[in-house]
């Protein structure tokens, strides 16, 4: 489908903007072309071209997300923008404005409105610089720099948590994205087809995921040996940060069949979210014995030898 295929390549500008951000601007040119009002895109591209401090050619970007319809991912960023020109009034009016778009993100604008006010203590200076550069790391898609930074900011003032807590939530999701399922072909004859698809149709269009949990596990009540469904309960369980769990359902889809290599992958992102460094690249590196699970598989592993290189040297 067209929508499938423009979202894994958005998805992959995404993943080339953190070490080859020309290429990710050619990928969300090639998405413009086919849907030149595709705002997610244009705000990629804006927010590539940020990083390559090309800030008028990304407001522009910005400017025309925001002819196309009002969003607070545009208005943010134009707010960025006017902050890196010292223009902090219109960057006040900017982060403002996307917090009309959404009030969910009324910690995340208090956060960036902190970087032009003076903070009250040196504690809360520390934390809200670690903050701040979590939220940069996160728009440049250094997913797992920004979560160490933002971990990092709640050992620093604990009282901060709750609203690093919704940053961590966003990165979550970005990284659940990456996780892999196999579904196969689904028989709409079949009652536990018809439970899988109830199941997944709960959490992808309801964004229901307590009632994909209880249908998973009606169908595992059925076959406690589904790997499809285990696979699945897994990622729900990360969802709703219930990590442990996930590692338990991707196990036991493991010690089905210890070549499911979807579950292994998801297992190895948890446990590098959990921060258990040798135990994932253990899994990456298994991973990689298999020629074809490269492409997707080296970015991860390099990112882990590489902390555990600095944390070596320091």
């Amino acid at each position: 489908m067209l929508e499938d295929y423009i979202n894994s390549k958005i998805n992959e500008a995404y993943d080339f903007m953190q070490n080859d951000s020309e290429k990710a601007l050619e990928i969300f040119d090639e998405v413009l072309e086919i849907e030149p009002e595709r705002t997610d895109a244009i705000n990629g591209k804006g927010s590539t071209l940020m990083k390559l401090n090309r800030f008028d050619e990304a407001e522009e970007c910005f400017n025309q997300s925001l002819s196309i319809c009002e969003n607070s991912s545009a208005l943010l960023n134009k707010g960025m923008i006017a902050k890196h020109r010292n223009d902090f009034e219109n960057a006040i009016e900017y982060y403002d404005k996307a917090l009309k778009v959404n009030p969910n993100l009324e910690n995340i604008v208090n956060i960036l409105k902190s970087e032009i006010s003076d903070a009250d203590d040196d504690v809360n200076d520390k934390s809200n610089e670690l903050i701040e550069k979590g939220i940069k790391l996160k728009d440049e898609n250094k997913l797992w720099d920004s979560l160490d930074m933002l971990m990092q900011a709640i050992k620093e003032d604990p009282s901060c948590e709750s609203q690093v807590n919704e940053l961590i939530d966003e990165i979550k999701i970005k990284f659940e994205r990456q996780f892999v399922y196999d579904d196969g072909d689904f028989d709409i004859n079949s009652k536990v087809d018809r439970l899988k698809m109830q199941a997944i149709k709960a959490l992808i269009k309801e964004n229901n995921p307590e009632k994909a949990l209880t249908l998973m596990d009606l169908l595992l009540e059925l076959d406690e040996n589904d790997i499809n469904t285990l696979n699945h309960k897994g990622g729900v369980l990360f969802i709703c940060s219930e990590y442990q769990k996930a590692i338990e359902c991707f196990d036991k889809c493991l010690n089905i069949d210890n070549n499911y290599t979807c579950a292994l992958f998801n297992k190895a992102i948890v446990l590098r979210l959990l921060n258990k460094l040798p135990e994932a690249l253990n899994c990456f590196n298994e991973l990689l014995k298999t020629p074809q699970n490269y492409n997707k598989v080296k970015p991860y592993q390099l990112e882990i030898l590489n902390k555990l290189r600095r944390g070596a040297m320091t």
